[in-house]
C-alpha cells in the first residue's frame, strides 16, 4: 500500500513515471483502502490525477470516490483562495506584513491546480509586534479569533521594527504594533474559524515558525533572504519564505515524534526543490542548513529525484536506508496506556529503537556514523530528555 502510493507522492510525473506507476497498479489489488489511506496522506487529488493520466483503469467504485475526493478539495481550496484574499487585503489595507506558510503558499506556487494540495487550514507568519492586530482584524472579518488574555490590541498605527531587507511587501509607513498588548503564546495565537460556504475555514496567525522549547527560532526578523511572491487566483498579489528558508520549513517538519508521516509533505519538498532548483543558493544551504541536503538524499530512495536537481544540489546520495516508510511507533506518538497490549519490552524497542529511515528524516542526517550516534546515544537522549519534561508538566 504504502510503496504503491509513493508513485504518486511528486506532483509532476515524466514517461517513466507514468510507466512505473501502471505497472504498480497492474499488481495492485487492495483498492478499496486506496481512498482512505490517500486521503490520511493528503495524496487523493493527486492520485487521481496521475492515474487518470497514466491510463490506469481503476474498479468504477473507487474512481467514483477519488474523483469525488478531487471535486471537494479543488472546492475547498477555492473558497480558503478567495478567504485569503480576504484577509490578505484587509492586512495590506492596515499595513500588516503576512507570509503565507506551507500548504496554503505551496498550492498557488509549485502545483498546476491549487486542489491538488490538500490542506487543514491557513497557516500566515506575521511580525510579533503584528500578531495581536493580525489576530483582531480576523474578528472584523467574522472569525471567531480569540485574543491573548482577551485583549484588544492598541488601534493607533505607529512604526514598528525594520522592514525585512529587500522585501517587496514592505510599507514602513504604516505598520502597525501593539507595545502594551499581552505576552504572545508560543509559535501562533489561538486558531481562528469562521463558517464560509458551508466550510469552517480556521487561520494561524504565527509569529514565529517554531515553538518556543524548540531548539530553532524564526521570525520575520530571522528570514535569510527575501519573500517569494506569486499571484492568488482571484489576482492579489501574495508572498511567502524565500528559497532557503521554505525548505528549511518543510524539511524540519517532515519527520515529528509526536504526528505520522504525510507523504504530501515528500511531494512539497521534492517539487519544491525541483521547481526552484536553479534559483535556491545551494552553497548557502549547504553551509547554514545541512539538513535539507540530507533528508534530499534520503527522500531520493522513496521518490528518485530528476537529474537535474542531482547535478545542481551538492547531493551525496548514500546507500539505501533500511526500513524505508516504517514510522515510529513508540512514545510519546502513542501513549503507555495505548500500547500497553504490546508489552512493555516492545513498548521499548519501539519508543529507543525506531526504523532507520525515520530516524534519519527525523535528525536530517544521512552518514553511517551519523546514524551509529543518533541510533545509541542522541536518540536515547532525546527520549528521555521529552520523558523528563512530561514528567515536569
Amino acid at each position: 500500500m504504502y510503496t504503491f502510493l509513493t508513485h504518486c507522492a511528486r506532483i509532476t510525473h515524466n514517461s517513466t513515471n507514468y510507466r512505473q506507476l501502471e505497472q504498480a497498479a497492474g499488481a495492485f489489488t487492495k483498492w478499496q483502502e486506496i481512498p482512505t489511506q490517500a486521503e490520511t496522506h493528503g495524496l487523493a487529488p493527486l492520485l487521481y490525477t496521475h492515474l487518470q493520466a497514466a491510463g490506469v483503469s481503476l474498479p468504477p467504485a473507487i474512481k467514483r470516490e477519488l474523483q469525488g475526493l478531487y471535486l471537494r478539495h479543488k472546492h475547498a481550496n477555492q473558497v480558503r483562495g478567495e478567504v485569503l484574499t480576504e484577509i490578505l487585503t484587509a492586512y495590506q489595507a492596515a499595513g500588516i506584513q503576512a507570509l503565507i506558510l506551507k500548504g496554503a503558499a505551496l498550492a498557488h506556487l509549485i502545483y498546476p491546480q491549487p486542489g491538488l494540495r490538500p490542506m487543514r487550514d491557513i497557516d500566515l507568519l506575521v511580525h510579533p509586534t503584528q500578531a495581536t492586530q493580525a489576530q483582531y482584524l480576523l474578528t472584523e472579518l467574522g472569525f471567531n479569533a480569540p485574543l491573548p488574555n482577551s485583549q484588544s490590541p492598541n488601534l493607533q498605527p505607529t512604526i514598528s521594527q525594520p522592514p525585512i531587507s529587500q522585501s517587496p511587501i514592505q510599507n514602513p509607513k504604516s505598520k502597525i504594533q501593539n507595545p502594551k498588548s499581552s505576552p504572545l503564546p508560543s509559535k501562533h495565537l489561538t486558531a481562528a474559524s469562521r463558517h464560509t460556504k458551508g466550510m469552517l475555514i480556521s487561520v494561524e496567525v504565527h509569529h514565529n515558525l517554531f515553538h518556543d522549547d524548540a531548539p530553532v527560532s524564526m521570525t520575520m526578523d530571522d528570514l535569510t533572504g527575501p519573500p517569494l511572491s506569486f499571484t492568488l487566483p482571484q489576482g492579489v498579489a501574495a508572498y511567502t519564505l524565500g528559497h532557503q528558508d521554505m525548505l528549511w520549513h518543510l524539511c524540519y517538519h517532515i519527520a515529528n515524534i509526536a504526528v505520522p508521516f504525510s507523504l504530501i509533505w515528500l511531494a512539497d519538498i521534492v517539487g519544491f526543490a525541483e521547481r526552484f532548483a536553479a534559483e535556491i543558493n545551494w552553497q548557502r544551504v549547504e553551509q547554514k542548513y545541512p539538513r535539507i541536503l540530507n533528508i534530499l538524499s534520503l527522500v531520493h530512495w522513496m521518490t528518485p529525484l530528476s537529474e537535474n536537481l542531482r547535478q545542481t544540489a551538492p547531493l551525496k546520495i548514500g546507500r539505501v536506508p533500511q526500513d524505508i516508510g516504517q514510522e515510529f511507533q513508540g512514545w510519546p506518538r502513542r501513549s503507555l496506556a495505548r500500547q500497553r497490549e504490546k508489552g512493555y519490552p516492545r513498548i521499548l524497542h519501539d519508543t529507543f529503537f525506531p526504523p532507520e529511515w525515520w530516524l534519519g528524516l527525523y535528525y536530517g542526517i544521512s552518514s553511517p556514523q551519523s546514524f551509529f550516534w543518533h541510533r545509541w546515544v542522541r536518540h536515547p537522549l532525546h527520549i528521555l530528555g521529552l520523558f523528563r519534561q512530561f514528567l515536569r508538566e
